[in-house]
């Protein structure tokens, strides 16, 4: 039966993932296929081995292939398995049986692990000779980045006994923390004041209201988020230090850093990343400018940290869900109408869970289910004009699987700053449609929008990128405390943003999910690595029109196959290790400010 669209249901189709929701029987099905497959995996793998010089027997080499093929399969079945008990979790954080599905899949997952350490102590001390001969055989022609990454791997990795300890050890010590954080985090609730009535919300909720246009709810719910995270301040205080002291334990025994995981896992150079910060450093002058014109217009005597998403240029818009969905579809498809297409697939088809209600973690994500070929999207809808961006956003994360989905699964693994591209250019791609028809009131608020992501990639995650790295550098002489990380939090926000800005949230280290997530380290830079690269991406499809749109589609389908340094070389003629690069994809933040200050001052004088 055909759907319509727009669609008035704002929560997600889940039934055709696993049926049953929390109480799933699929699900529990394909938790003990999964087990058992990892064990049959473990069986297959004991019986290969690498000669001791090239050439590889026929059977050697189907025997690799043989393996290879049950192992991807292995790894999208369990993807299908964490988008589904992650989603449940999330959607209803206050069911004791949903927050209990992430946890049932620990035990494959750290038995996956251990594959993982198993399949790269093959590798380890492989010789060129052989390692060239298993590159160049057709059967691996789809796996050539995957397998130079898995030999890289397997060099640096400790013993296999002790790295089998580490994933032994992790499940009950760094990834539990990471859970704990993660369902304390999600059960929180939130007490906001309001025309002298107390409202209890979710954080997300909560989170909604800081972009409302009276300063008093803003202030309110700032006040109610700082309580609820200051009560939870001492948990999250032992579960951020554990994280970082297991990490760090684990990096320095196999002689690395803090960064290198993260940057291997990006497939992007250190020096494209201390480009990319140089080039967001040099833009923080402007962007206080931008800061300093909103503090007037705002007729405030200084700006607070919850005035940064403050509405300005007159009554903001406000959207129901399925004008959100109409909007967004209309401008993305005067950009590109197979684009504006999907979007519109993946919402009818209820690849969406918006709903605004409580029992609801905070947050938003876009998920993928690589089994069924889709994905999921989270968040809470508020109505709001960052509402419809942010859906915009998780709709590029889901357009870029999409493109991906017919491609082997050793060519689905991204980096996360090159699967920001997608979901950072929707953005761009929606807001200049909606910049185009605005009047000047109007145009106002869009570019105060505007500017403020150019604050959240240019400011912001700067900061976090620091606090990270203090982090990791405090915690190497002792545990980390609440009042520590407090300090250093207002202290390294203050330097990117204390000419603008009379306060900070020292709690932020504790509400910012990302510094949790136990497999993703440093989720900081990709972001602002994303928004730069989509912009320069986009500045490309303005200047070179449909011919260059085209090949958007195959940017996408290279991710998973080419570092980010080999990307921006063959899409866009460029070199990332330049902060010129960077920089170049900033050059209309200027016309973008003095628009700003012009439009401002012209809007206190009316």
């Amino acid at each position: 039966m055909s759907r319509p669209f727009p669609t008035t249901d704002p929560t997600w189709d889940m039934e055709s993932v696993f049926a049953g929701g929390p109480t799933s029987k699929t699900f529990q099905a394909e938790l003990r296929w999964l087990e058992s497959r990892v064990s049959e995996l473990e069986t297959a793998l004991a019986r290969q081995s690498f000669p001791a010089s090239a050439p590889l027997s026929e059977e050697a080499l189907a025997g690799w292939r043989g393996f290879f093929d049950g192992l991807f399969e292995l790894h999208d079945r369990l993807s299908q398995a964490f988008c589904f008990s992650s989603g449940m979790s999330s959607a209803h954080a206050d069911d004791p049986v949903a927050l209990r599905l992430p946890a049932q899949l620990t035990g494959v997952s750290t038995a996956n692990g251990k594959l993982s350490v198993a399949l790269k102590s093959k590798f380890r001390g492989l010789s060129d000779e052989v390692f060239e001969a298993l590159l160049n055989d057709p059967r691996f022609g789809d796996m050539q980045l995957y397998l130079k990454e898995l030999r890289r791997d397997a060099d640096a990795q400790l013993d296999p006994e002790l790295e089998d300890l580490a994933v032994e050890l992790n499940r009950d010590g760094l990834h539990a923390w990471g859970m704990l954080y993660r369902q304390a985090s999600s059960r929180q609730r939130v007490e906001v004041e309001r025309d002298g009535k107390v409202e209890e919300m979710s954080v997300g909720q909560a989170k909604n209201l800081l972009d409302h246009k009276d300063r008093e709810v803003r202030r309110a719910a700032h006040e109610g988020l700082a309580k609820a995270w200051g009560d939870l301040a001492p948990v999250c205080a032992a579960a951020l230090s554990s994280i970082v002291g297991a990490a760090q334990t684990l990096y320095n025994k196999r002689g690395q850093d803090c960064l290198t995981f993260s940057l291997n896992a990006n497939r992007v150079e250190r020096e494209t990343i201390e480009a990319m910060f140089e080039a967001a450093r040099s833009a923080q002058p402007l962007l206080h400018r931008y800061l300093k014109a909103k503090q007037r217009l705002l007729g405030v005597d200084a700006m607070e940290w919850y005035d940064l998403m403050a509405p300005v240029g007159g009554e903001a818009p406000r959207f129901t869900y399925p004008e959100a969905q109409t909007f967004i579809v209309d401008q993305v498809g005067g950009f590109a109408e197979r684009i504006a297409e999907f979007c519109k697939m993946a919402l009818r088809d209820q690849w969406v869970e918006v709903e605004d209600r409580p029992g609801k973690a905070q947050g938003g994500y876009c998920s993928g289910l690589p089994v069924s070929g889709q994905t999921r999207i989270f968040m809470t809808f508020g109505g709001s004009t960052s509402g419809v961006t942010t859906l915009a956003h998780e709709l590029g994360h889901a357009y870029h699987g999409w493109v991906m989905r017919d491609l082997p699964s050793s060519e689905r693994d991204l980096g996360m700053g090159v699967a920001e591209t997608a979901s950072t250019l929707l953005e761009v791609i929606v807001e200049q449609g909606a910049l185009a028809k605005a009047d000047a009131s109007q145009r106002l608020g869009l570019l105060d929008q505007r500017l403020g992501r150019g604050v959240a990639f240019l400011m912001d995650i700067p900061a976090r990128y620091d606090l990270e790295l203090a982090m990791h550098e405090a915690r190497a002489e002792g545990p980390l405390n609440e009042e520590q990380l407090s300090e250093m939090t207002e202290a390294i926000f203050l330097k990117h943003f204390g000419e603008s800005l009379t306060s900070v949230d020292p709690l932020f280290w504790a509400s910012k999910l990302h510094f949790y997530l136990t497999g993703l380290p440093f989720y900081n830079f990709p972001y602002t690595f994303g928004f730069l690269f989509s912009r320069a991406v986009y500045a490309r499809a303005q200047k070179e029109g449909e011919g260059f749109i085209e090949q958007i589609d195959n940017l996408l389908l290279d991710s998973g196959r080419m570092t980010s340094e080999e990307l921006a070389e063959r899409y866009l003629g460029g070199d990332l290790r330049d902060p010129k690069f960077w920089q170049a994809a900033i050059a209309d933040l200027e016309g973008d400010v003095a628009e700003y200050e012009e439009l401002a001052q012209a809007a206190l004088q009316a």
